[in-house]
């Protein structure tokens, strides 16, 4: 995980230094709309919901 977070950083002042920001952020608005709308479609199915009756 620490790996993930050292790329993850390195990654985003690299973009912030090229001045690319605005083209990240378009791309990750992008990617985030067309997940919602593939959660929308039935490909990926119903959601199991618990049964009404159940007492946590």
């Amino acid at each position: 995980m620490d790996k993930l977070i050292a790329i993850a950083a390195a990654l985003a002042v690299l973009t912030v230094s090229s001045g690319q920001l605005h083209k990240v952020f378009h791309k990750l608005l992008v990617a985030q709309l067309q997940l919602i709308k593939d959660s929308q479609s039935s490909t990926w199915g119903q959601a199991m919901l618990l049964p009404s009756n159940l007492k946590l």
